[in-house]
């Protein structure tokens, strides 16, 4: 049924796209989008480590742009562009973060007594990095032909020891002797505390262990210790131990308490023209002192070992999803995906993150390194659709011991499950995801007796979602959108919302329930009647993002009336303008047929409002903003708007369009195959969040979609 008159549609209006002050549609949107980013620095991301460090308060308010991960569900490790480690998490994949700084340097002695400290993170070095395939391990090819130096390195995380390995190889391909020591100067901050840790470099042992209360970071190395120091960080300046370590003189201090950082040489010794010397720094991670130094004394000289361990875990898992398509770098791309997705999950928990955590203090974003239900049930999925199924189940089971007493799920939660911090508590698409996600998943796997046990649970879930709906149009009620940012009505939500109960109808027949089957069908079917009656426009010509978009407060008796196209409503007791109707185009109204299936595809209104956001929200650069009006980071493509089209296109059957969508985001992928969250509509290169799961759990997605009709 299409009913075309409403209390959100514009023909009440006397036919026009209403209008909130006189702003058309895309300029509202761009207005209420500019105030809500306005308080995030937009300063572009780090994406190499600093040489000199930054002051301790400086370097916290770093918002970084990843190009490799390492982890193995526990362990988290994130480097920069010249394989620097820059930031670490333990116990759980964001418990942290714990790293100031980190680098690592090669003080280099010359035949004429000229001695000095280079930096691999400085500039004046080439870098080449890659993933070993098949694996989550780092080769980086360093070189510095003023030197005539090359150090070649392997980083990874093993998958059952918490060590981070770094095997390194120097190379002297100059014409004289050179004198090598290798030097790493590391400055901790546990759970980024500015106070309360400890470093304790022990000269018995050769280890240096960073710790407070039950976090321990030690750090050692088959190459003796030839020098070393621990200091306390002081504000506003560059640690001392750093230029110590610069000067080549060292306090030799054992102990440093409060911020601290320290400094180790390690002798590597004379390397003849041509010749080359290896060995490893390895860092282990534990919760009790003797734990992580004995794991690091036993396990330092046998990096190779590790590492051959490391490659064969990978290597096996990653046969399980190898795709068979004859094009290498979908092939590679798709792999490092469900790699991705993988170190996005918490080994303990089953929780996934939307991505590891880049912005700890806030600055530049509401964070990232938590579990949305969002975009958790998103990464489940494609995990599922790859059959990953154990890797998403874990995730299923999180979130159903995460859901609240009401039956709801909260905006985010950190990995142990409890609230992370939040802008809008309850979001209602995050409901209906969840269920419409494990019904996929019972589908998938044929597992009836899971379905038996998760019913109960996903039954207070929908009568969560059925009890709150909007008591005058019959839709979801006024929420947060997917994008967090603005509040009403929205059309995604409702989409969401009817997969949820149309999945319980579902799941109530396959368990012998047929009148709960029949109450959720009719619950479904009547959700469905308000979307069609309240959500289409004939006048705009598609589906409305939604309605009742809150705009500015009404609590001053001084305000301007209320325009024809506005409406008074109160949220939390608080009483807003709000515009009746939100025709605002944006990608997220496709959920109403990509993937939750409300209507058909092929729907001539699904394919208008489609056809318009394909016209309307193409980048400059190529691929498909959010929303119209969009300002966060500036207004770029999103990886996964582009692929979200992509995957419309390709259930509607126009499989050319959906190939040209998909292969932008192919084209756009990093050298090391990750996916960021958005692409700079300046230059087209990736520039903000990198990977971003929600990016990846689409490609994985799409690329099924695709690979099933034959494009692939």
């Amino acid at each position: 049924m299409s009913v075309e008159r409403s209390s959100f549609s514009p023909e009440e209006q006397g036919g026009q796209v209403p209008t909130s002050g006189g702003l058309p549609s895309s300029d509202l949107a761009a207005q209420l989008s500019a105030g809500i980013n306005a308080n995030y620095l937009t300063e572009p991301p780090a994406r190499r480590a600093s040489v000199p460090p930054l002051p301790p308060e400086r370097a916290l308010s770093l918002a970084w742009l990843y190009s490799a991960l390492l982890g193995n569900g526990r362990v988290l490790v994130c480097l920069d562009e010249t394989a620097t480690p820059v930031q670490c998490f333990y116990p759980h994949i964001d418990g942290g973060p714990h790293l100031r700084s980190l680098l690592q340097g090669v003080q280099v002695e010359r035949e004429d007594g000229a001695t000095s400290v280079s930096w691999l993170a400085e500039e004046g070095w080439s870098h080449e990095l890659g993933y070993v395939p098949a694996s989550p391990v780092v080769s980086a090819r360093s070189e510095r032909p003023d030197l005539g130096l090359v150090v070649e390195r392997q980083l990874a995380v093993h998958p059952e020891h918490d060590l981070l390995v770094i095997q390194l190889s120097l190379t002297n391909r100059g014409q004289a002797p050179l004198r090598c020591s290798l030097v790493t100067y590391a400055a901790v901050d546990i759970d980024l505390r500015p106070a309360g840790n400890c470093a304790w470099y022990d000269p018995e042992t050769e280890l240096l262990t960073f710790f407070h209360a039950d976090r321990y970071l030690t750090l050692g190395s088959n190459w003796p210790v030839a020098d070393f120091a621990c200091e306390q960080s002081r504000p506003g300046v560059v640690d001392v131990v750093f230029e110590m370590a610069a000067e080549q003189r060292y306090s030799r201090q054992e102990f440093a308490v409060g911020q601290v950082a320290a400094v180790l040489r390690h002798a590597i010794g004379e390397l003849a023209p041509g010749a080359s010397c290896s060995g490893a720094l390895l860092f282990s991670f534990g919760r009790t002192l003797e734990a992580t130094r004995t794991l690091l004394s036993q396990q330092r000289d046998k990096s190779s070992q590790l590492l051959e361990e490391t490659l064969t875990y990978w290597r096996q898992h990653c046969a399980r999803f190898t795709l068979n398509v004859i094009n290498d770098d979908i092939k590679h791309l798709y792999e490092r995906s469900l790699l991705v997705l993988h170190l996005l999950s918490d080994r303990e928990t089953g929780a996934i993150l939307a991505a590891p955590e880049m912005d700890p203090t806030f600055r530049s974003s509401g964070g990232y390194g938590m579990c949305w239900p969002r975009d958790g049930a998103y990464n489940a999925h494609a995990l599922d659709v790859a059959g990953e199924h154990e890797r998403a189940r874990a995730f299923f089971d999180w979130a159903l011991r995460t859901q609240e007493a009401s039956g709801c799920w909260y905006q985010r939660y950190d990995t142990r499950g409890n609230l992370a911090p939040t802008w809008g508590l309850i979001q209602f698409d995050e409901i209906g995801i969840v269920v419409w996600a494990v019904g996929q998943h019972i589908d998938l796997t044929g597992d009836v007796e899971y379905a038996r046990s998760v019913w109960p649970a996903l039954r207070r879930a929908g009568d969560y979602m059925l009890r709150e709906l909007d008591a005058e149009t019959g839709l979801a009620p006024v929420t947060k959108d997917l994008w967090e940012e603005f509040d009403g009505i929205s059309t995604y939500a409702c989409a969401t919302t009817w997969a949820g109960f149309t999945a319980l109808a579902r799941l109530a027949s396959l368990l012998g329930q047929e009148a709960e089957a029949q109450r959720w069908q009719e619950t479904a079917a009547r959700l469905k009647q308000a979307i069609e009656q309240h959500l289409w426009s004939a006048s705009a010509g598609h589906f409305l993002r939604g309605g009742r978009l809150k705009v500015a407060p009404l609590e001053s008796e001084d305000m301007a009336p209320l325009a024809a196209d506005e409406m008074a409503i109160e949220i939390r007791g608080r009483r807003w303008r709000a515009r009746r109707a939100d025709p605002t185009l944006d990608i997220s109204i496709l959920g109403l047929a990509v993937p939750f299936g409300v209507f058909a595809p092929t729907d001539p209104r699904v394919q208008a409002t489609a056809r318009a956001i394909a016209e309307r929200l193409r980048s400059p650069v190529g691929g498909i903003l959010r929303y119209q009006g969009d300002s966060y980071r500036g207004g770029n493509p999103w990886i996964l708007c582009t692929l979200w089209l992509a995957w419309y296109e390709a259930l509607a059957g126009d499989l050319d369009a959906a190939e040209q969508l998909y292969r932008w985001a192919v084209d756009h992928r990093t050298a090391l195959d990750l996916l960021p969250e958005q692409i700079s509509r300046q230059d087209g290169q990736p520039c903000w969040i990198m990977p971003l799961g929600w990016s990846h759990a689409m490609f994985v997605l799409v690329t099924q979609v695709l690979r099933a009709r034959g494009r692939l």
